[in-house]
């Protein structure tokens, strides 16, 4: 059965990882356009870069500890949480805590009322972290807020196709069509845009189980999972790998509340769309 690393594979499909990446890198730019940031920070930043998550998370400490309400320290702020958000975290207890520091982070970034772009950023990011915490409504506010003030295209489509996924997982499902319609119009031609075409009409929710190489192996398992009373649904892909999934089920919380049932066996299950 193929697996992917725990922090990310029980809430997110390969392709949102993909468009979260993108956002997540985006945002490293802040510090670029802020010429208070010092060297410090400026090095917080490379660190990030390199995945040295530990010395971009003392960078931003150093400069907090000396200055907590200097003219960098919405920055300093902004890099705690993306480190804290970047760690790569054991098991979820402490994926969960690791999320909720950098949330707090951020807010307090915000609270600072830092200029623009970096205010964009810090929304984008707060955004980032409240999908991954399933607070749809923080994520489609906070991306809502920034969408007009980021200045890097590219990075507008990704958080207007997040957008139209928070509205889904909100069961707003007319809205969200209408977004993603925006998303394909705005940016054609883009990832975003086909995301979007793909994502556009859905109205149900599935839970997928896990991923199969062999056809046997996700028989056996749908097997199983039939003997427990539930009709499975084993699919395809273009990698030729076998998709095991459950459902359809009319809201994002009645799929997560059956998703539950099946973490103990199936700890990367997760939830389409």
């Amino acid at each position: 059965m193929a697996r992917t690393q725990w922090r990310w594979t029980s809430k997110l499909t390969l392709t949102t990882l993909a468009s979260l990446a993108m956002i997540l890198l985006a945002g490293g730019c802040a510090s670029n356009s802020n010429p208070r940031v010092n060297n410090d920070l400026a090095g917080g930043y490379q660190a990030l870069g390199l995945q040295q998550i530990d010395s971009a998370l003392a960078s931003a400490d150093a400069y907090l500890a000396r200055t907590p309400h200097g003219p960098a320290s919405a920055e300093a702020l902004y890099l705690r949480g993306r480190a804290l958000a970047a760690r790569v975290a054991s098991n979820e207890a402490e994926s969960k805590a690791n999320l909720q520091a950098a949330r707090v982070a951020y807010v307090q970034a915000l609270q600072l009322e830092p200029r623009q772009p970096l205010e964009a950023y810090i929304r984008t990011s707060l955004a980032n972290v409240a999908y991954f915490q399933d607070d749809y409504q923080t994520a489609y506010q906070q991306w809502s807020a920034a969408y007009e003030r980021l200045e890097n295209k590219d990075l507008q489509a990704w958080v207007l196709y997040k957008i139209g996924r928070s509205l889904q997982r909100l069961g707003q499902f007319d809205q969200a069509d209408r977004t993603f319609i925006a998303v394909q119009k705005q940016y054609p031609g883009s990832t975003p845009a086909q995301l979007s075409r793909e994502a556009q009409g859905q109205r149900q929710f599935y839970v997928q189980l896990a991923t199969f190489n062999s056809a046997s192996s996700a028989g056996r398992a749908a097997d199983a999972v039939r003997r427990m009373g539930i009709t499975p649904i084993v699919t395809s892909n273009s990698a030729s790998q076998h998709i095991l999934r459950i459902g359809p089920y009319a809201s994002f919380q009645q799929a997560n509340s059956v998703r539950s049932r099946f973490t103990s066996e199936y700890p990367d299950a997760l939830i389409n769309p």
